[in-house]
């Protein structure tokens, strides 16, 4: 199994930037938990980069453990039931937060 750090690092080359066109945005993503930490996503010019720790001024602050994100990753947690169960916390644009599955093909197999 993919650690959560490798799975953030798969987001870049899941990166579609026909769905990235006129946006201009950084995610903050925490991970909780053993393997957690900060990283950050940013996203212009349809291209996206990806650093360790945490983003000066995020657009959108996304919290979830380490356990739920490979999870949510893998197809296996909803993000919306992650979301109403309080075990995904996002801070900031929610408009943003939304555009993460068509950005990253999540959900698609």
């Amino acid at each position: 199994m993919a650690s959560p750090a490798e799975l953030l690092s798969d987001l870049v080359t899941r990166f579609q930037p026909a769905a990235a066109d006129g946006l201009d945005a950084v995610y903050q993503l925490h991970l909780t938990g053993e393997t957690g930490g900060f990283w950050h996503l940013t996203i212009a010019e349809r291209q996206c980069r990806l650093d360790s720790g945490p983003a000066e001024n995020p657009d959108v602050a996304i919290t979830i453990s380490d356990d739920d994100w490979s999870d949510l990753m893998g197809g296996r947690l909803d993000p919306f039931s992650a979301l109403i169960s309080g075990r995904l916390q996002i801070d900031g644009d929610m408009a943003l937060a939304t555009r993460l599955q068509s950005l990253f093909g999540l959900g698609a197999s």
